[in-house]
């Protein structure tokens, strides 16, 4: 089948794993949006972006003539959105030639720009918040809940040892960098990856950023070898997993999670994750990898067994590919 992803893809980005899982799969994949990490997400490029959002208005933008050109050349089967909207008349006339259109949003529910997800030309979308999916349904709306998940190609483990910091790999969102700070001052050394942090951040987060955005194999290193990997929410983030929930297990990281509900549903609390409710709780875990790291070395390899058995984006894909096939 073909796909054409109609999103911006990028080294280990959503969008990237899903084209590589569905091309392992055996599938045809097109990817109109391809672009550099570093250069999109600059600071030049993002101040061209915003104006030209203003100039344009509510007209189709560049990505979304880009994605309806690819279209008309290519005429995939499905057009897949990655937590990424389309135009409504671009996606209205995709449907008119003949491709299924369907979004899978992995994001914060409130970061939906325009329709995004609300638009009611989508055939079919998905949504890692239950929450979300009901509303959809409120709306009449093809909505199903579908994780994200982590792609066994390159979140593996490939660690060559351990070291003495806890791992922080993500976007500098306000709660992350609170926690990360209240961390510091109780004597938790930090190894903070990601994008450049914004202009605002504070000075103590700033400072211990290494500035480094780590994809792939080189991610997985960083969470194989660190003492533990701190992964929470942000604050508007649902009852829902990120990435990093899977990708950090695949790896082999002793992830140490801000509990949810959804938690259970993909991981066994205490046996293949270290979940955590208070600031307390987290940092006994923190004492506890440092204490018993056979002990908690058992708990990262359970992790990595469950995500490998059932939280790839393979097993995602399949029951993607099951709802588009279910009358």
């Amino acid at each position: 089948m073909r796909f054409l992803l109609a999103s911006l893809v990028h080294d280990d980005s959503f969008a990237d794993n899903v084209g590589v899982s569905l091309e392992a799969m055996g599938h045809e994949v097109v990817r109109p949006l391809r672009v550099r990490h570093t250069a999109y997400y600059s600071l030049p490029a993002l101040a061209w972006r915003t104006a030209m959002e203003r100039i344009q208005g509510a007209r189709p933008s560049g990505d979304d003539l880009a994605i309806l050109a690819a279209v008309r050349d290519t005429r995939p089967a499905v057009v897949l959105a990655l937590t990424h909207g389309i135009h409504g008349e671009v996606l209205a006339e995709v449907g008119r030639l003949g491709a299924r259109r369907v979004i899978w949003w992995g994001d914060a529910p409130s970061n939906n720009r325009r329709w995004g997800f609300l638009d009611p030309g989508w055939d079919l979308v998905l949504a890692k918040d239950s929450a979300l999916v009901s509303k959809l349904r409120l709306l009449g709306r093809n909505a199903h809940l579908l994780h994200e998940a982590m792609n066994p190609a390159w979140h593996k483990p490939v660690s060559g040892g351990r070291n003495d910091t806890v791992a922080v790999v993500g976007n500098s969102y306000a709660f992350r960098q609170a926690i990360c700070v209240r961390l510091l001052e109780h004597g938790v050394k930090l190894g903070v990856y990601g994008s450049r942090p914004p202009v605002w951040s504070d000075p103590t987060y700033r400072r211990i950023h290494t500035g480094r955005y780590v994809v792939r194999e080189e991610k997985s290193r960083v969470f194989g070898e660190a003492l533990g990997c701190l992964n929470t929410f942000q604050a508007t983030e649902g009852d829902s997993l990120n990435c990093r929930a899977f990708e950090i297990a695949g790896a082999a990281g002793l992830q140490l999670v801000e509990h949810r509900p959804a938690l259970e549903q993909c991981f066994d609390p205490g046996t293949e994750v270290l979940a955590f409710r208070t600031f307390e709780e987290l940092l006994q875990h923190v004492d506890r990898a440092r204490r018993s790291p056979q002990e908690t070395d058992r708990i990262r390899q359970a992790g990595a067994r469950r995500a490998l058995a059932e939280h790839t984006y393979k097993h995602r894909l399949e029951s993607l590919l099951q709802l588009l096939n279910t009358p």
